[in-house]
């Protein structure tokens, strides 16, 4: 399995263009992995996770033809996971290859179904409304579906993923607070182990927020998960979705989480399991 991070940053982008601070002014200075489009995952060209409004950028950027993504799992409808006019960009008028694009399934989070179809139009999209604590069977993966703790849109319940294929197990916890108690009972008694966790960085080391993860709640996570036995010393712990505001740059984030023997994200990193 191969996994590429297409971007890491949280809802404004990382540094925010209309910011000055201190980490957006090094961020700029430093350049190269400090700088960070917003969140968005690959896995095997195949399994493209949230659908954000830099999502041509970061493909372009590290020249990934989405033609190629069959599934599309979208985690909950903040305009950074989920940018409507993206899906325009796959109709006739815009590609010029639409004949060949391969028949994409959408998974999105229960009531988000019904406002897509309502707004968007989905040629050659076959649209999955799908409740938290689901087990999905698509080309040779199995998706399970958790409950995020997050806000929402559009009412929707926001989702974590967790992604198997060959028996390699991938948790994706990213825009959500720390793991509720009923995922992870999911993953203890119907997924057991998991291989990678990627989990979300957002407030980093200065601001507490419930739905969303930093430096502490991290490492609370990691030591809940080794605890019960869902990972071991070979798992690995990465973190994404970085917030200027309580995130030093890269270089800085980077020492202090390989301290912990968490890999610290960026765009362009690519994980082979």
């Amino acid at each position: 399995m191969e996994i590429l991070f297409l971007g890491t940053a949280a809802s404004e982008g990382y540094p925010n263009p209309f910011c000055s601070c201190e980490n957006c002014q090094k961020a700029r200075e430093e350049g190269k992995k400090s700088i960070r489009l917003r969140s968005s995952l690959l896995i095997d060209e195949e399994i493209l996770i949230d659908f954000g409004p830099d999502i041509v950028a970061s493909a372009n950027r590290f020249a990934k033809d989405l033609s190629k993504v069959k599934h599309i799992l979208i985690t909950h409808g903040h305009s950074d996971h989920l940018f409507f006019k993206n899906f325009e960009y796959r109709n006739p008028i815009f590609s010029g290859s639409f004949n060949e694009l391969f028949h994409v399934d959408l998974i999105v989070p229960d009531k988000l179904g019904s406002v897509l179809k309502e707004n968007v139009d989905l040629p050659k999209i076959s649209l999955m409304s799908v409740e938290p604590f689901r087990t999905l069977h698509l080309n040779g993966y199995i998706i399970y579906t958790l409950k995020a703790k997050h806000t929402s849109s559009y009412n929707e319940t926001p989702l974590n993923y967790v992604i198997e294929k060959n028996g390699i197990k991938v948790l994706y916890a990213v825009d959500s607070g720390k793991l509720l108690p009923e995922s992870l009972e999911f993953i203890k008694n119907n997924i057991h182990h998991l291989d990678i966790v990627i989990l979300d960085a957002t407030m980093g080391f200065n601001k507490k927020y419930e739905f969303h993860m930093g430096y502490d709640e991290i490492l609370e996570t990691k030591e809940v998960l080794l605890n019960q036995g869902i990972i071991n010393e070979t798992s690995k712990i990465i973190v994404t979705h970085f917030s200027h505001l309580h995130n030093p740059v890269h270089s800085v984030l980077e020492g202090i989480y390989l301290k912990e023997n968490i890999i610290t994200a960026y765009d362009g990193l690519i994980i082979n399991k």
